[in-house]
């Protein structure tokens, strides 16, 4: 509208110029009679008001394709003007979709540095169980040479017990006796190292640990298996991406935690342990349209047994941003 004012204002000015350098032509005949001039014939009033008539005219046609054209310009500035707010409402979704989007990855990059801190724990557990492992390797060593040296020296006394006479018997005895506590300690020892031995079997016990997460969103029914493709851990090749089920190499203690993001649906969920739950999920629909529900929970496995995480609620739309299956063997 400030632009058609402008215009109006300009033309206006225009015709005013135009009007102020025209002379009236009731007066172009000159009255000095001095220079010959008063016999030249005068214009009559008619034919004034006729020039006058068609320069109106003309004005007023002028002024009519102004007047269109103002309209023509205020409608294409109209709709210039909407294409703007168009694209300046899509600019703004796309920067709150921007900046959603730095949001999740930031959240993403502090999960995946917490995974590295965790899997440094790990590497730093399974360093001080190979220490451990070598100091009992080297404990046993000396411990079964002085063993040997022990069952020499009672093999010696037994030899020479048997040169002795009768009247060595009682002595004898007193050795047989002596011999006999000291087969005593043998077991006992053997039996500590037997012990020290099933622990060293159990400490080498490889570990077995895995990380899962969606490498997209997926569309789930009811009873469907929830099939974490995205492998950012698995120690010990039990998780099958392919399928989404974790086989038990070991028997054991193991511990599984589950987060499971719903963007249209409440969260409605199962740990199975050989097509049995025995862990639910669950978590109410929120005013944004979506849920996120977790659960942690510990179970004894023999080997071979599976676990896979279950849908058990309606049709719904699985994020993948936060929804990961983990879990690992725990060596108590």
């Amino acid at each position: 509208m400030c632009i058609m004012n402008i215009l109006v204002k300009t033309f206006l000015f225009s015709t005013f110029l135009i009007y102020s350098s025209s002379e009236p032509l009731g007066y172009m005949v000159m009255a000095d009679s001095g220079n010959g001039l008063e016999n030249m014939p005068k214009v009559e009033q008619i034919d004034i008001d006729k020039e006058l008539q068609k320069e109106l005219n003309t004005l007023e046609s002028r002024l009519q394709f102004i007047e269109t054209t103002l309209i023509h310009f205020k409608k294409d500035y109209d709709v210039l003007n909407e294409s703007y707010n168009n694209m300046k409402t899509q600019f703004d979704q796309a920067t709150a979709r921007i900046n959603q989007l730095e949001n999740s990855t930031q959240k993403t990059r502090m999960e995946v540095v917490e995974q590295n801190l965790k899997y440094s724990d790990l590497q730093s557990v399974n360093s001080n169980l190979q220490k451990t492992v070598n100091d009992t390797n080297i404990r046993l060593k000396t411990n079964t040479a002085a063993l040997s040296t022990e069952i020499s020296n009672i093999t010696d006394e037994v030899i020479n017990m048997s040169d002795m006479t009768s009247r060595d018997f009682a002595s004898l005895r007193n050795k047989d006796l002596i011999l006999e506590n000291k087969f005593q300690e043998i077991s006992k020892n053997q039996l500590s190292i037997a012990s020290t031995l099933n622990q060293i079997k159990f400490q080498k016990r490889k570990p077995v640990v895995f990380v899962a997460k969606l490498s997209r969103d997926v569309i789930l029914s009811d009873r469907e298996i929830i099939t974490f493709d995205d492998v950012k851990l698995n120690e010990g090749l039990g998780f099958d991406p392919i399928r989404g089920v974790f086989t038990s190499t070991t028997n054991g203690i193991y511990t599984f935690s589950v987060l499971v993001e719903s963007t249209n649906r409440a969260v409605r969920a199962a740990i199975y342990r050989n097509n049995e739950p025995f862990a639910q999920i669950s978590g109410q629909l929120l005013n944004r349209g979506g849920a996120l529900a977790s659960s942690t929970t510990y179970v004894h496995l023999d080997e071979g047994d599976r676990v896979w995480i279950q849908w058990t609620g309606d049709n719904a739309m699985i994020g993948h941003l936060q929804s990961q299956f983990t879990g690992h063997l725990l060596n108590i």
